[in-house]
């Protein structure tokens, strides 16, 4: 069995209030502290996410800061993103995919590259995006696009949310063909979407048993494979 942590700077109101000059560092602090304890006792991972606006909930709203940085304060623990927000607006994919493969170099192969689309309308709504819908279609875009980003030279794109003209992005990965894939999964179909494009599932809520009782057969193409056009997650784990 494996254990992990899961990091986000919670800053409860009342810390704040009693000391507004130094809850939110001392909270941040906190967080590395118990990843270097996790390292020292074994544990397999520690989880950063990527929160904005949220006060209390999440202060943690740069995770590509914090891995790195605990990565350097560690040796054995798997740093991974819980998630990396990869709508344009937020994170341009390809400066995505020059952190990760900047991570995953630095960092020999102890990251774990986790992917969402961000939590609710006070996010999002924060950097011009309208909708919950705009995000899904955002993500999809953007995860298939870092893919290419890290396999062709050069690598140009036109598309719907952003583009670039043709362009070498560097560095490419160590872990070949990339580090290990995750998504954010809260509802049976981005489960279903996890098991489709062969990744990981970063599961933070699972709803009423209900909501996964099977509806329908799951589609497949003739072979039996994801479809041409989904991104797929074929790994080489170092650890």
């Amino acid at each position: 069995m494996e254990f992990g942590l899961f990091v986000q700077a919670h800053v409860p109101r009342h810390e704040v209030e009693a000391d507004p000059g130094g809850a939110e560092h001392a909270r941040l602090l906190r967080e590395v502290e118990l990843a270097e304890a996790a390292d020292r006792h074994g544990f397999k991972y520690v989880w950063s996410v990527e929160h904005h606006f949220l006060e209390e909930y999440s202060h943690l709203s740069a995770s590509e800061i914090v891995l790195p940085f605990i990565a350097a304060r560690t040796t054995r623990i798997h740093v991974g993103s819980a998630i990396w927000n990869l709508t344009p607006p937020v994170n341009h994919p390809a400066r995505v995919a020059e952190r990760v493969a900047m991570l995953d170099h630095l960092s020999e192969g102890r990251f774990e590259f986790g992917t969402g689309r961000g939590s609710s309308s006070t996010e999002f709504k924060g950097f011009g995006i309208p909708d919950g819908e705009t995000t899904r279609a955002m993500f999809d875009e953007a995860l298939r696009e870092i893919l290419r980003m890290w396999r062709e030279t050069p690598y140009g794109y036109e598309g719907r949310f952003f583009s670039m003209p043709p362009r070498n992005v560097l560095p490419k990965p160590w872990t070949r063909p990339h580090p290990p894939l995750w998504m954010a999964c809260g509802s049976p179909s981005t489960f279903e979407k996890a098991a489709r494009l062969g990744v990981g599932a970063l599961c933070f809520s699972l709803g009423t048993p209900r909501d996964f009782e099977p509806s329908s057969a799951p589609t497949r193409t003739r072979s039996g494979t994801p479809s041409p056009s989904a991104p797929t997650s074929t790994t080489t784990s170092r650890a």
